[in-house]
């Protein structure tokens, strides 16, 4: 029979599994846009050779019998078209890494959401920590492919004004990428770093002490 007036031992709160069940979706729904990406990859090169002609004579044939406008117009649009041309060949590099980049966190992802979902803490935050070191490192190696691919192709109109202006695009467009790299890859160290906290379980200093200092006596 218990004493009259024991206290009762202290129980810690478990956390809440839903933190890292929380995780798992979101690691799956990453892991979903991940999978899109790499057919993106894949199917892009392949749509391209199939239905973009290798020279610009089989979209617009050269006047001939046409005005010396009209033949200026022409070679002004087929060394644009050249140009295009030349700039999507150098980007299929950086299409096929994204592609396996991409790859290569999906795989990740998929090892990361059962481990989640069954609540090994301990392995869930390792493993999702190193997708987002994955994530990082690839993201800031495809910007600097991009910059030396460049985000557009590289069009000679003689016009200085128009030069600066894609040099501005440019890197703006290279600062605006590597910032968004950053700023993602940040906030998904700031929601783990989140679900790691809620998740973890009480230690010994997590409990409260049952001592109560003594009240002075009243004089």
């Amino acid at each position: 029979m218990a004493m009259a007036g024991a206290e009762t031992p202290y129980a810690p709160e478990e956390p809440s599994p839903w933190w890292l069940k929380g995780l798992a979706i979101f690691m799956a729904l990453l892991t979903v846009y991940m999978l899109f990406a790499v057919a993106s990859g894949i199917l892009s090169p392949m749509l391209a050779d199939r239905f973009l002609p290798d020279d610009y004579s089989e979209i617009e044939r050269y006047p001939e019998d046409g005005t010396e406008e009209e033949k200026a117009e022409w070679d002004r649009s087929k060394a644009e078209w050249d140009a295009m041309m030349e700039y999507m060949d150098d980007m299929m590099g950086v299409i096929e890494f994204s592609a396996v980049h991409s790859g290569l966190l999906a795989l990740m992802g998929l090892f990361c959401i059962p481990v989640l979902w069954r609540g090994d803490r301990e392995l869930g935050v390792k493993l999702v920590g190193a997708w987002i070191g994955v994530s990082f490192l690839g993201g800031m190696g495809m910007m600097w492919m991009m910059s030396k691919t460049g985000f557009m192709p590289e069009f000679d109109y003689g016009n200085e004004m128009e030069a600066d202006y894609f040099e501005f695009i440019e890197t703006f467009s290279t600062i605006a990428g590597y910032g968004q790299i950053i700023l993602c890859n940040a906030c998904f160290l700031g929601i783990l770093a989140l679900v790691a906290s809620k998740s973890k379980p009480a230690t010994s200093f997590d409990i409260p002490s049952g001592f109560r200092p003594e009240e002075p006596s009243q004089p």
